[in-house]
């Protein structure tokens, strides 16, 4: 186990389909192990909805987002999902450390990597991570070793192939997620109040602002203990006196 605190990451990504919702479960727990669990993921797939109002629903998804260390943005497809892009701009506001991962091997050939908005390039604390997944997954494949019995069945090799396509995925992420981590905060040491306050306010959450902000200084303290935003030179965890004095 890593002697480094865990990093939450907020794990963005479709939740459409049953690829959608495998493949988001496979690569979170892959980059929780290969990491040991320095990095461990938020899935809002895993969110109960129950009886909640769809107000509420996506105030939790937000708040999530911003009590998040880190940020983990799928951008697969041939658009970016709506969701996704308010997600992206919600972290960016916040200065959360993120990563954009796109496997899509569409337009890869014709050198389009970056199918997205120009409006969605260029934030701070941001790495792109694009991979080809369906090379990947065809390399793996030809290395794969055979089984030694002649009637071994075609799915259970794909599917080991399959894990091993992911962690090699994984590996990926978290190399992005150390070269980001790399990369200092925008905010300034005496913006941080300010600033969450004002997140805790900007998407107009069904409770109370008042409650918003409970949360997120909350988030922010935890941020600050983990070097991810800077603390004040007048604040409390600077002003730590030597035991005995």
């Amino acid at each position: 186990m890593s002697s480094e605190p865990t990093l939450n990451i907020y794990f963005a990504g479709d939740q459409f389909t049953h690829k959608d919702l495998m493949g988001n479960a496979l690569l979170a727990e892959a980059i929780s192990d290969i990491s040991d669990h320095r990095f461990c993921s938020v899935l809002p797939q895993n969110f109960p909805e129950g009886k909640k109002s769809l107000h509420r629903v996506r105030d939790d998804k937000l708040l999530t987002l911003l009590e998040c260390d880190l940020a983990l943005f799928n951008f697969d497809g041939a658009e970016i999902e709506a969701g996704a892009v308010v997600e992206f701009m919600t972290a960016k506001f916040a200065d959360i450390p993120t990563v954009i991962l796109r496997t899509d091997s569409r337009g890869q050939d014709e050198g389009e990597q970056h199918p997205w908005s120009l409006m969605m390039h260029f934030f701070p604390r941001t790495e792109v991570e694009v991979l080809n997944a369906s090379a990947i997954y065809q390399n793996v494949f030809e290395e794969f070793p055979m089984s030694a019995a002649e009637d071994v069945l075609i799915e259970e090799r794909s599917s080991e192939v399959a894990h091993t396509m992911v962690r090699v995925i994984a590996q990926a992420v978290i190399d992005a997620f150390d070269r980001v981590l790399e990369t200092p905060s925008r905010i300034e040491p005496q913006e941080a109040p300010h600033v969450y306050s004002w997140l805790a306010r900007f998407f107009g959450a069904e409770i109370s602002s008042e409650e918003c902000n409970r949360i997120l200084q909350r988030a922010m303290a935890r941020k600050q203990n983990r070097g991810l935003i800077p603390v004040p030179k007048s604040s409390p965890m600077r002003d730590t006196k030597p035991s005995g004095l």
